[in-house]
């Protein structure tokens, strides 16, 4: 399925067509946030069936509008670049098959422990370095708009995870502290594991894209400083260092 863009192509403001590396990043940041859309939907239906706080499933319907506005900046940010032919392959089918085979609580558990706790929390500070060197408006003004929302898609995650032990706290301790060496491991692959990739041009800065050694520093930096403490404060047990 090929997202279709809502965005008018002839009335964009053309920035130069973009290198087909800053291309692919605003095209799969479009993909990402469709994604994220998707899941946090299925966290909001299964935190209704599990009867988690009100405040909590009002942020996550929040986050599903959010998520939806990040893809349609991103995919502006594309079309500004010169992209608006770039095809966005939509993974129907697998975010319509969202569930995990220990059932529901577990699959609402991992949600939060991969896309909010690791996956927002990671997000923050990179997308604050994103912002912070991007000289292009269209990607300064989608990268300020998600970096405003990220903060609260971060905390959302870690008091869901607050409100989800105290739902059942022997269990989901041990949910997490089993899965979360493996996931971990695929936010070290996907964002640290490539310091040594090519050098970003200026034009590719400017568009708003990170080098490897930025990932991988600033995923070190946030899990040995900021998510590691944070499931410290929970007894949640983190597994040791392999980098």
């Amino acid at each position: 399925m090929t997202l279709q863009s809502t965005s008018d192509p002839a009335s964009a403001q053309q920035e130069g067509r973009g290198s087909q590396r800053a291309l692919r990043e605003w095209a799969n940041r479009v993909r990402a946030e469709y994604r994220s859309a998707a899941i946090t939907a299925r966290v909001l239906h299964l935190g209704i069936a599990a009867g988690l706080p009100r405040p909590l499933l009002d942020t996550a319907r929040r986050v599903v509008d959010d998520e939806l506005t990040h893809a349609e900046l991103s995919h502006a940010c594309l079309v500004a670049l010169g992209g608006a032919d770039v095809p966005v392959e939509v993974e129907f089918d697998a975010l319509a098959r969202l569930d995990h085979a220990e059932g529901p609580l577990a699959e609402l558990v991992s949600h939060v422990l991969h896309s909010f706790c690791l996956g927002e929390t990671f997000a923050v500070p990179l997308f604050r370095q994103m912002r912070n060197h991007t000289t292009l408006p269209s990607a300064h003004a989608a990268l300020e708009r998600i970096l405003t929302d990220e903060a609260v898609h971060r905390a959302f995650g870690w008091h869901a995870l607050d409100a989800l032990l105290k739902f059942d706290n022997q269990g989901v301790r041990a949910f997490v502290e089993t899965h979360l060496p493996a996931a971990i491991a695929a936010y070290y692959d996907a964002y640290a594991a490539h310091a040594d990739a090519p050098p970003l041009t200026p034009e590719e800065a400017a568009a708003g894209l990170l080098d490897g050694v930025t990932y991988a520093r600033i995923f070190h930096e946030t899990w040995q400083n900021d998510i590691v403490p944070r499931f410290a404060r929970r007894a949640i047990a983190t597994p040791p260092d392999r980098w």
